[in-house]
């Protein structure tokens, strides 16, 4: 525990209250108020440029508020509001999470106008972004509020910027202006409305990430010499003025502010095309269903689409957030799902059979067990049939970081003091375990996205304004592991499956399929290029067969 004075009142703050920690410092949490210590007093903002941003009154831009002193009375951190139950975010470039949320493109519209708008208070306060990148935006869970996070690097009225972006950047010019601004919000909308950055994709004669020589050039794209991934939505998207607006800014290197009111989307019919033989792979259709798939589980045969759940061939109305559990025994299918804090459980039929009178802030399903975080505690519930009701009980519990823990897929990652752990809840019809490991190659890292299948984890950490991809392959014990790293990629959620047999499957985040086993003795890695893979394929698994579905098809995939 440690001592702090803020505002002439000692504050103390404990591990309970530990969030998180970055390169420039820790975040702690008390009573909806976020605290921010430096590790170096060299590192810390100017008090006078705290001062400055009291003109800021928009509450979606999380500006510092008052500033935090060590007992040698040294100006250490600062305060600021804290956010609960938000995603990152780049989540929002990526089609299958429209997918899965049901994100229609007015969603998308509603959060581009909003970023517009607290970028031009913050313009008409004397202030520049500098660093308008993803990363530096949070969004509720609702989809409905953007926020400006990380302000303190911002240009203002007395003080330079502290951080810039390479991928955000208006590489045209040396200076930092509203037009440079205008830029940045342009590549970040630009991903919102259709998946991808305006300087990514292939070119003859540029190398991939290159984006200061893409910028000056004049080669985004939207230029026809540029070809991208077919899991890049459709350009008629983009609302008119928009599209007219970013092709004078990212084809003409015009430099502008961007248009006042969004014009009216284009509607354009898509039509998935799937090349079903190829020299690499066969693909043969199993199931097409009449709406977008969001999920398949091939051992239940569980598909969940946007409206709609289908059991087997038996199809019933379910909710896009809902998820579809089994009573261990008796196989009866249970549609649970998180509102106001609370697990509602329900039968696919339609009938709500109780509200749990628990705290529950997050959830993730393992085979028939399902999983819940309230507060300190990982709860494992299970489900059973007593006189034709659903009871949920509970079969076991294990304490987390109330704060710093995130349930992804199959993995917990929490944060102890800036120590990174991952949390493996293996589920057991009898005794189920729980095992965490400390991971200390993950501590420099924000964990973007996680998945856990079968000893193989894969992460997107966010470390230097990069991206990287963080492999990790256990043993059978757990007890040892082996760390694979590839840095600065593209934030693509994770994408693979691990068969019965040990046999590991991915769809890069550069449209590739990489294929090894999750043993730690056998590092070898077989890839395979081939233009009928796209990361809009999502892959699943049925024993040691693999699937993927796309759009309103499922498919089998066995490589030649």
């Amino acid at each position: 525990m440690a001592d702090y004075i803020v505002n002439g009142k000692k504050v103390s703050l404990s591990q309970s209250d530990f969030v998180a920690k970055g390169g420039e410092g820790s975040i702690y949490e008390r009573g909806g108020l976020g605290y921010k210590i430096f590790h170096k007093l060299k590192d810390m903002i100017p008090v006078a440029k705290i001062d400055e941003f009291k003109v800021l009154k928009d509450d979606r831009i999380i500006c510092p508020k008052d500033v935090i002193y060590d007992k040698e009375k040294h100006a250490i951190g600062f305060t600021f509001q804290f956010l609960h139950d938000t995603i990152s975010l780049c989540k929002l470039f990526t089609t299958s999470f429209h997918k899965q949320n049901n994100i229609e493109n007015d969603i998308i519209i509603e959060l581009v106008e909003q970023i517009k708008g607290m970028i031009h208070e913050s313009h008409q306060k004397k202030f520049l972004i500098v660093d308008g990148n993803e990363l530096n935006y949070l969004v509720d869970k609702k989809i409905t509020t953007p926020f400006m996070i990380d302000v303190n690097s911002w240009k203002s009225p007395k003080f330079p910027p502290t951080a810039f972006h390479p991928a955000t950047r208006d590489w045209t010019t040396d200076d930092f202006t509203e037009l440079t601004d205008w830029f940045g919000f342009a590549v970040i909308s630009f991903q919102l409305f259709v998946g991808i950055h305006p300087f990514k994709g292939k070119v003859e004669g540029y190398a991939s990430g290159d984006f200061r020589k893409r910028v000056i050039d004049c080669i985004s794209v939207m230029n026809p010499r540029v070809s991208f991934p077919r899991s890049v939505r459709d350009f008629g998207l983009i609302p008119s003025a928009y599209k007219d607006w970013y092709y004078g800014m990212f084809e003409n290197g015009m430099r502008r502010p961007p248009p006042a009111l969004p014009g009216t989307a284009e509607k354009v019919s898509v039509q998935v095309v799937l090349i079903q033989s190829t020299d690499n792979f066969e693909f043969r259709e199993l199931r097409e269903y009449p709406d977008q798939i969001l999920y398949h589980h091939g051992p239940s045969d569980v598909t969940k689409t946007q409206d709609r759940v289908y059991i087997g061939r038996p199809d019933y109305p379910i909710d896009t957030q809902a998820e579809i559990i089994f009573a261990a025994m008796e196989r009866e299918p249970i549609a649970v799902q998180i509102r106001n804090r609370k697990l509602h459980i329900a039968s696919p039929k339609g009938k709500l059979v109780r509200q749990i009178n628990m705290t529950c802030t997050d959830m993730m399903v393992i085979e028939d067990s399902l999983y819940i975080k309230n507060e300190e505690k990982l709860v494992e519930l299970s489900f059973k049939l007593l006189n034709d009701n659903i009871t949920p009980y509970i079969k076991k519990t294990w304490k987390i970081m109330r704060k710093s823990s995130q349930l992804f897929s199959n993995v917990v990652y929490q944060s102890v003091l800036g120590k990174a752990y991952l949390a493996i809840p293996l589920p057991d019809y009898k005794n189920s375990s729980f095992i965490i490991r400390p991971i200390p190659e993950l501590d420099k890292y924000k964990i973007v996205d996680a998945k856990y299948d079968n000893h193989v984890c894969i992460l997107y950490g966010n470390v230097k304004q990069r991206y990287d991809k963080i492999k990790i392959i256990f043993d059978e014990t757990h007890e040892k592991y082996v760390v694979r790293i590839k840095e600065e990629v593209d934030y693509s959620p994770v994408n693979f499956v691990t068969l019965d047999n040990g046999v590991c499957v991915e769809i890069t985040e550069d449209q590739a399929v990489e294929v090894f086993l999750n043993r730690i003795d056998k590092p070898d890695v077989k890839r395979i290029e081939d233009p009928a893979i796209d990361s809009d394929m999502r892959l699943c698994k049925s024993g040691v067969t693999v699937r993927f579905f796309q759009g309103t098809k499922i498919f089998e995939m066995k490589m030649k």
